[in-house]
């Protein structure tokens, strides 16, 4: 499958600042923990027990280091502990830098889980790894099984893609508008990010950085429907 990496990435390094260094935020500590560790910043959206793991050994992380992370650095581990984790090669176009984009901003096995309790997989199959038995269900699950996951606001973004009245009730006329039109890897994106959604309102720091959040999410979705109906979309 063809790769949309360059375009994800290109997505998520223009939403991640430069060099920072809040000892109240604990991806600023080299242990992950505030007050333990090196508080050492966090650099291009790379935090420090996220460079840590690069380098593979946290006396190696300073704030110099941190400072010096360049654009090439960013991409090589952004490949590296997140596209290749959720398996972006083999994700539907679109589908891809939703998961990719959420995963390097809120982690991994919380974007893999979601996907696959979006997917209705069986207890033990949700388990963060996408592979082979979430791979043949995103070929495969139906659009009225995965309407469960969207929220309002994408339901009536949906009803309103797909031209039936925007109620906010997923029926029978907008599911055969779904299947008419082919839209049901759009629904898979609309009831994933319904479930990012939820993901950032329930986090501590919602109240003070939630408007930012949201606009990430929304600018992601929009990113992800252009690729979807585009796929070579740059």
């Amino acid at each position: 499958m063809q790769t949309n990496f360059d375009i994800a990435a290109q997505f998520t390094s223009s939403r991640e600042g430069l060099y920072q260094n809040n000892r109240f935020d604990a991806g600023n500590w080299t242990s992950g923990v505030m007050g333990q560790g090196n508080l050492v910043g966090t650099m291009r959206g790379i935090s420090a027990p996220v460079m840590v793991r690069w380098l593979g050994d946290a006396s190696m992380v300073t704030t110099a280091v941190m400072q010096a992370i360049t654009e090439d650095d960013f991409t090589a581990i952004a490949r590296a502990l997140y596209w290749r984790a959720v398996n972006g090669d083999q994700l539907p176009s679109g589908v891809d830098l939703l998961l990719f984009d959420f995963a390097f901003n809120s982690g991994v096995a919380r974007a893999s889980k979601q996907l696959q309790r979006v997917l209705c997989l069986d207890a033990p199959q949700i388990d963060g790894d996408i592979g082979e038995d979430t791979l043949e269900a995103l070929l495969h699950v139906p659009a009225n099984t995965m309407a469960w996951a969207l929220n309002d606001r994408f339901r009536r973004r949906l009803q309103d893609d797909v031209g039936v009245a925007s109620d906010g009730t997923i029926g029978p006329v907008t599911l055969q508008a779904v299947q008419a039109q082919a839209a049901r890897l759009r629904v898979l994106i609309y009831a994933v990010a319904s479930q990012q959604e939820a993901a950032y309102r329930s986090f501590r720091g919602f109240a003070q950085y939630g408007g930012g959040w949201l606009a990430r999410l929304n600018a992601r979705v929009d990113a992800a429907i252009r690729l979807l109906t585009a796929p070579d979309w740059t």
